[in-house]
């Protein structure tokens, strides 16, 4: 059996190595100028390599399974899939289309910039999908609906129907988001509705701060982003808290929101819910049911690329949750793998197994200070983590 299998979205990263510069953006895209850069790197992109490959580096076993072209970049997809530690035999290969591909612009200073084409993933539908290999998982996770057409078109449906097929087969269910394109239709999409008709068959919802607040509260959004195009600079912990448990209200068994450097939330539902998680229920639902956790991230020394952080963050937390750690240890397992992530180009290149994410955390690995002073968490120094109550 496999302990989980990672379905959705799979691409080619194209990240250009980008020396600082004075000017930031405002230096780069002139028109008719040259800009000298490094070498570049590929590495594959996307939630099904950036999560299963981690997860697999992590030293669990978990195959891929992504749509591909039969051009050459569906060739390369595998090839750095199999070099990097994956498992791409599972991947489906489509005849005649395009893989699909990123030119990720890393530019120091300044938060990433994606060029991409959607290629073979806008149509990978739920039929694509060999549902005997998630009667044969554990856990099947499935990552960036908002990029792949058939899953957010007509009001969601394939998505929902991919969730209760994968319940059906008893596996325990995952699933990632990322930041739809406002000027596109997954930008227009109802994911409010979407999610509403997902989530109960759900049972980790793992999207970004920025996702979940687009998707749910999209007054916020915009309010954030009039204030500063970082909405982290203004946003409040006491909110994620209130927006956590909106989203775990909709049916989800527990929620994860990645809040890249501002830290990591959790908020887990009762133990009834728990008890329906199929293979992956928890051995101790006792230590999971109703608990509500907020950690700050991991400093590095040697920043590289942000690219994949928040995807080897979900692999960790995966990893932990599967082998039977607390929540406590799996919000800091999630932030360990983030931020080894964050050292290297690629998003899995610096992933080592599980037992030595561990010991780095045992070792005393600091944390960046959470600046926090309303009074729904308390500081848990046993796990260095804030929880409430």
């Amino acid at each position: 059996m496999f302990d989980a299998i990672c379905v959705g979205h799979i691409c080619i990263d194209l990240t250009p190595d980008i020396p600082p510069r004075e000017g930031g953006l405002a230096d780069i895209f002139v028109g008719g100028k040259l800009i000298n850069v490094g070498r570049i790197e590929f590495s594959t992109g996307g939630s099904v390599s950036n999560t299963g490959i981690a997860l697999s580096r992590l030293g669990f076993k978990t195959p891929l399974v992504g749509k591909i072209g039969d051009d050459m970049l569906g060739g390369v997809i595998a090839d750095l899939a199999r070099s990097q530690g994956g498992v791409p035999d599972y991947l489906i290969t489509a005849p005649g289309e395009s893989s699909s591909y990123s030119v990720v612009l890393a530019v120091p200073g300044v938060d990433r910039i994606f060029l991409h084409n959607p290629g073979t993933n806008d149509t990978f539908d739920v039929d694509d999908l060999d549902f005997s290999l998630v009667a044969d998982a554990r856990l099947m996770h499935f990552g960036y609906p908002p990029l792949m057409k058939r899953m957010f078109q007509s009001g969601g449906a394939g998505l929902a129907r991919l969730f209760s097929l994968a319940k059906e087969t008893g596996a325990a269910t995952s699933l990632d988001m990322t930041l739809p394109d406002p000027y596109t239709e997954s930008g227009r999409a109802d994911w409010l509705g979407i999610l509403s008709d997902t989530l109960p068959n759900t049972d980790i919802f793992m999207p970004s701060i920025e996702e979940i607040i687009y998707m749910a509260d999209r007054g916020k959004y915009d309010a954030l982003k009039a204030k500063d195009s970082d909405i982290l600079k203004n946003l409040d912990i006491d909110y994620i808290s209130d927006l956590g448990g909106r989203i775990l209200a909709m049916g989800c068994g527990i929620v994860v929101l990645k809040c890249g450097t501002l830290g990591y939330y959790v908020k887990t539902s009762n133990a009834d819910r728990l008890s329906r998680m199929g293979r992956a229920v928890p051995e101790n639902i006792g230590e999971w049911a109703g608990k509500e956790i907020f950690s700050g991230i991991y400093k590095v020394s040697n920043f590289k690329s942000a690219t994949g952080a928040g995807d080897t963050s979900i692999a960790g937390f995966l990893a932990a949750f599967l082998s039977g750690y607390s929540p406590e240890y799996a919000i800091n397992i999630a932030c360990a793998t983030g931020a080894l992530c964050v050292t290297s180009w690629g998003a899995a290149d610096a992933i080592e197994p599980l037992p030595g994410v561990i010991k780095r955390i045992k070792a005393g690995w600091e944390k960046r200070p959470v600046s926090y002073s309303g009074g729904r968490f308390r500081y848990d120094p046993a796990n260095n983590l804030y929880k409430n109550p």
